[in-house]
């Protein structure tokens, strides 16, 4: 593109500098695409015996979630974003125990937690 400009009674034309017309943007460690679905977390809480936890008591912290498990040791925590979260999980008579947890993909993720008995 050109641009012709007035200067003392005479014309000069001056070239303008040429731009893309495509711009490049990085985003580090961002998956937009990641971010935009659910997926229903199951969770099956044993003991070490392989007996399913009545009333183990689940948390996500940062996700402000709490849920206890039922009498087959099983917890559903439906329309988690995608995302990595802590999972606490406590039962009387058992040692705590905290799982990390990758929501990667939509549809229902299966985990098994199995807690090991503090009762000697």
């Amino acid at each position: 593109m050109q641009n012709i400009h007035h200067d003392s009674d005479t014309l000069i034309e001056q070239e303008l500098p040429k731009y893309s017309d495509s711009v490049q943007v990085s985003f580090n460690n961002l998956n937009v695409a990641a971010k935009r679905f659910q997926s229903d977390l199951n969770l099956y809480v044993t003991s070490d015996s392989g007996k399913p936890l009545n009333k183990a008591f689940i948390s996500i912290d940062l996700a402000s979630i709490t849920a206890v498990s039922d009498q087959s040791g099983r917890v559903c925590i439906k329309a988690l974003q995608a995302g990595r979260y802590y999972l606490d999980i406590i039962s009387p008579g058992f040692i705590a125990k905290r799982i990390l947890v990758s929501i990667v993909e939509s549809g229902p993720q299966e985990i098994c937690a199995q807690l090991t008995s503090n009762i000697g």
